[in-house]
């Protein structure tokens, strides 16, 4: 990973590659020549200064080697490898010659904190380049050095924000942080590097060198008080106060990161780092953590194609691209791929339709520009990449249309007639609706196996899922192409087969559904979203039918029974409410409303239900929270049996990865079917055959129970040597 040849005038020059790798990151074996290279260095009086660069276009070091993080199966090796990373670390700071790195690429996790090791870091204006510790997104915190060494460069409050979120942030962000010293083209970040290198060598006084090199900035008062001790308590405090909202406490890595730091402020370096390398310990064997690390895994395998596509695509083989419909989410597609380099058509029906959607691209691009997301460059870069249109010119040489026109099924056949007429034989279309099965918009359209589903979620710039629906039609190169273009876009995909409401509207119906029998027969009717919210999902299924919308929820609902029959009947409720006007003036049912006590339910909408319990001769119910929840969340599990079944999903883990990365399932606990597996599949299907015998809705599938008398759950959980991780069960708030 070291290389390097003879140093010359005094400068040895080290080149960072892992040849055999596509990204460099940190190993076991890194820190070995790192350390080797440390002692050589040492041991070579000639040299007087060392420029780190990367031999990788578009990455510097990544972070650790993640496969080598699979082994932080206890306390014992989580410190361990913690411990020697912050030696190595210390090695480099302790060199005794000028240090630079030169950053050009990602710089995230181990990679950054080795850069904070050296004397000096000078970033390239890339955007590429981008500097962050994500630790805390796999349930870690940063463990060689970061805790201690970021708040010294950039402050403690503004180091605290960063390791906390894990944000990254780019070369200029970077430098007016004071976390790097000079952000240049990258062309020159070599030259600038050998000339900094020479200039601090070749002065007297290499403190008086450096002001005059990148001239620093004087900490104004407010930066001088923001550092003082009951600044930085306050700012503990207001962020302890903040995660726990953010996080219902179901994450420890955060916490740990706000007790890491208050523990180490003001403490020596060496008090420093043991407080880190503990507090990575104890996280190391966290079952939470446990399951982050699982999720990433799974993610990342998400990412690529289906092993046993017999046709494969390179992501940047896609090159040319239409969507169809300039709505919403058809302009936000567009955009996406736009933002790719992919010449995008846009088309619709009419210029006043066509140029809406662009209205939107650009109000998308804005704000991306204003957030600092997109330079102003890129963003006229993006822009260029789409084109208006009103007909079918120019896409004979697409690679793929995403058709996204409005959710009736004549309409879109007849555009899928249009498109088999406008577009080349290699042409991928894809299809992204949400209700409709794939195979009857296909049906008697010439060369169906070209035709795939490609289902984005709302908002499409921010969901990172994209469910990529195989028919049996299907071929491979319609296939390989649409997961290129997911790749090409940076999604998370996951194959799932053509069902009415595919994969995760099928199992989100359960979780909304079940809401609206619940609120029959709970005297309160907020605790069935503490529940939920308890159990770690993002919000109640109440504030997500409003959401979604009572109108268009009770439409799935209605598509839902009449697909799947008795065990997704429809709540009369969600009938009910279809047609009242809940007094908010726009026609629009609204379930909640906010009050100085926070949400609760909207006064007319208790008025309903207080009526159909009269109808219904129900009487008050009191629920525990546990009983909630397993109310809203085994119905879920049982109908994932039967996409397993029915080869909906090919895996256990692609409807974990589905829920989690498109409803927001409750990551800490891995997926539904990972949650499965730690309370029992048999005692899954005990409590839903205890809950059939009032509501056969709920009876346990057979599906279920097979997985229960197999004895060997969903997922095997294999990744705590110690045994199958467990959850405990939800507390009662």
């Amino acid at each position: 990973m070291w290389h390097y040849g003879e140093p010359v005038d005094g400068i040895l020059r080290v080149r960072i590659e892992q040849e055999d790798r596509p990204v460099n990151a940190f190993n076991r074996q890194a820190l070995d020549d790192l350390s080797g290279l440390v002692v050589l260095i040492k041991g070579n009086s000639t040299i007087k200064g060392v420029l780190f660069y990367s031999g990788k276009k578009g990455n510097f070091i990544v972070g650790a080697d993640v496969t080598e993080l699979k082994d932080l199966n206890s306390e014992d090796a989580a410190r361990e490898i913690s411990e020697y990373g912050q030696k190595v670390f210390q090695q480099v700071e302790d060199l005794g010659v000028t240090t630079v790195a030169l950053i050009s690429g990602a710089c995230l996790g181990g990679g950054l904190e080795f850069a904070m090791a050296c004397d000096y870091r000078i970033a390239a204006n890339d955007p590429k380049t981008l500097l962050g510790l994500p630790e805390v997104m796999l349930g870690l915190i940063p463990g060689w050095g970061g805790t201690v060494r970021l708040p010294k460069l950039v402050g403690f409050i503004e180091g605290m924000q960063l390791i906390l979120t894990g944000k990254r942030i780019n070369g200029f962000q970077a430098r007016s942080r004071g976390l790097v010293h000079d952000v240049v083209p990258p062309e020159a970040l070599q030259m600038v590097g050998a000339k900094i290198m020479k200039t601090i060598l070749a002065s007297s006084n290499p403190r008086s060198a450096e002001a005059k090199l990148f001239r620093p900035k004087k900490k104004g008062m407010k930066q001088k008080l923001m550092a003082t001790g009951p600044a930085c308590n306050f700012a503990l405090k207001k962020a302890r106060e903040q995660v726990q909202k953010n996080t219902n406490g179901h994450y420890p890595a955060p916490f740990a990161v706000l007790d890491c730091l208050q523990a180490a402020r003001g403490a020596n370096l060496a008090k420093a780092f043991q407080i880190e390398s503990q507090t990575v310990s104890k996280l190391g064997a966290n079952p939470v953590t446990t399951e982050c690390m699982r999720l990433f895994f799974l993610q990342e395998e998400a990412k690529k194609p289906p092993a046993d596509l017999t046709v494969k695509r390179e992501a940047n083989s896609i090159q040319r691209g239409a969507v169809l419909g300039a709505g919403a989410m058809g302009a936000g597609i567009a955009l996406l791929m736009a933002k790719k380099g992919i010449w995008t058509r846009l088309k619709d029906i009419k210029t006043d339709f066509v140029s809406n959607g662009m209205k939107t691209v650009r109000d998308l691009v804005g704000k991306d520009v204003k957030r600092k997301r997109l330079s102003k460059v890129e963003a006229m870069n993006a822009l260029d990449h789409i084109s208006p249109t009103i007909d079918y010119r120019g896409l004979k040489n697409a690679d793929i249309v995403i058709e996204a026109v409005i959710e009736d099924l004549d309409i879109k056949r007849q555009v899928f007639r249009e498109l088999a007429e406008a577009t080349g034989p290699e042409t991928v279309l894809a299809t992204n609706t949400s209700s409709l099965l794939v195979e009857d918009i296909a049906r008697d359209i010439p060369h169906p196996e070209r035709i795939v589903g490609l289902h984005f979620f709302n908002p499409p710039h921010k969901m990172p899922l994209i469910e990529v629906i195989r028919t049996p039609q299907t071929s491979d190169h319609a296939l390989a192409t649409a997961f290129a273009l997911v790749q090409r876009l940076g999604k998370t995909g996951v194959v799932a087969g053509d069902c009415t409401g595919f994969l995760v509207n099928r199992l989100l119906s359960p979780y909304m559904n079940e809401a609206g029998f619940l609120l029959l027969e709970v005297d309160d009717p907020m605790a069935i979203e503490r529940a939920a919210i308890a159990f770690g999902m993002p919000m109640g299924p109440l504030e997500l039918t409003q959401l979604v919308g009572v109108d268009v929820a009770a439409h799935v609902a209605e598509n839902m029974q009449a697909a799947y029959g008795d065990r997704m009947a429809q709540a009369d409720l969600w009938k009910r409410l279809q047609h009242i006007n809940s007094g908010e003036g726009s026609g629009k049912v609204k379930l909640l409303k906010k009050t100085k006590e926070g949400k609760q339910l909207n006064p007319a909408i208790g008025n309903v239900v207080g009526e159909m319990r009269r109808e219904s001769g129900a009487v008050d119910g009191s629920l525990t929270q546990d009983e909630i929840i397993k109310r809203l969340i085994y119905p879920v599990i049982n109908e994932a049996a039967m996409c397993l079944e029915e080869g909906m999903a090919a895996r256990p883990e692609d409807v974990d990865i589905a829920m989690v990365f498109g409803t927001g399932f409750a990551p800490f606990r891995g997926g539904p079917l990972r949650y499965a597996d730690s309370v029992g599949v048999d005692s899954i299907v005990t409590t839903l055959s205890h809950y059939a015998e009032k509501n056969s809705r709920l009876a346990p599938s057979e599906a279920l129970k097979n997985i229960a008398a197999g004895g060997q759950g969903f997922v095997p959980l294999t990744q705590n040597d110690n045994g199958p991780v467990n959850h405990p069960e939800v507390a009662v708030a």
